[in-house]
């Protein structure tokens, strides 16, 4: 196989298949497993460096609403490398390189590609569909005993994890803060499978955009920092804005400390099997806090 992976969350799941060693690329974002930071990166992004929240928010909607690309797909680069399969998404255009974008550089009128190639779209919005993306990987690349093993242990894991207790207090997850944006798809079921209620949304809903007086009025016993794409360092700084904004000092979770930032790139933004991960992490940060 030669596997170009357009996504982290393809990268991901291809390696966990023991197939890392069969990508010869992978998306600008990709970073783990270690062995696949060296390899060439055959997408971009548009969006401009350096922007704050705001304006990424502002600039991503005007992209959409004006039909522009906010990623860009170095098909030559894939034919020279003489890709096997393309491993994309199909959840969300902001994420990654969606399959229209695939299909319109691919198999378009320039066709700079063979029919050969497979492409590969995962789909999966909640904990199951992750699960059901891996066995799709599973049985393409004829991993299907191995990766059925990994699952399992996945499954019994989660069931462990959800069984270990069970508190009444409410959880916000937010991956977006100007304008603030609740955790969708399969974070309200990380949020129940840890023990909690979830604040806003349920499962396999999309994210969207909420107001501070609806964040107000719901008042969360906790709040978690999952900026999409950032990593615990950069959730941090967002914990120290949120905490000093006026209009939240009445929130329980402000008055209590009880806000957290978690590294969202692992645990909480990819659908991986590292969201089981996520689980476990929002037991460990939110159980002993009263």
């Amino acid at each position: 196989y030669r596997i170009a992976t357009l996504l982290p969350s393809a990268t991901e799941l291809v390696s966990e298949l023991g197939l890392a060693d069969s990508i010869v690329c992978t998306s600008h974002e990709c970073d783990w497993p270690a062995e696949v930071v060296e390899l060439p990166r055959v997408t971009s992004c548009n969006i401009p460096k350096y922007l704050d929240q705001k304006a990424i928010d502002q600039f991503v909607k005007n992209s959409v609403k004006n039909n522009r690309p906010i990623y860009d797909v170095n098909v030559n680069l894939l034919r020279e490398l003489k890709v096997s399969h393309i491993i994309t998404q199909g959840i969300c255009d902001v994420c990654a390189v969606s399959p229209d974008l695939i299909e319109t550089n691919l198999r378009g009128n320039q066709c700079f590609v063979s029919s050969q190639i497979k492409i590969v779209s995962l789909c999966g919005t909640t904990i199951k569909g992750i699960f059901e993306d891996f066995k799709t990987l599973s049985k393409l690349f004829n991993k299907e005993e191995f990766g059925e093993s990994i699952l399992k242990a996945a499954e019994n894991r989660l069931e462990n994890l959800t069984n270990n207790f069970s508190k009444s207090e409410t959880v916000l997850m937010l991956e977006w803060i100007d304008p603030p944006y609740i955790g969708g798809h399969w974070v309200p079921e990380q949020i129940k499978a840890a023990g909690f209620n979830c604040a806003v949304g349920g499962r396999g809903d999309k994210s969207r955009m909420i107001s501070w007086q609806e964040i107000i009025k719901i008042d969360p016993d906790y709040i978690g920092l999952i900026a999409c794409g950032g990593n615990l360092e950069q959730n941090q700084e967002y914990v120290d804005i949120l905490s000093e904004m006026k209009i939240l000092k009445k929130l329980k979770a402000v008055r209590k400390k009880n806000i957290v930032a978690f590294d969202a790139n692992k645990y909480f933004s990819r659908p991986t099997l590292r969201v089981i991960d996520g689980v476990e992490i929002l037991q460990n940060n939110f159980s002993g806090k009263n």
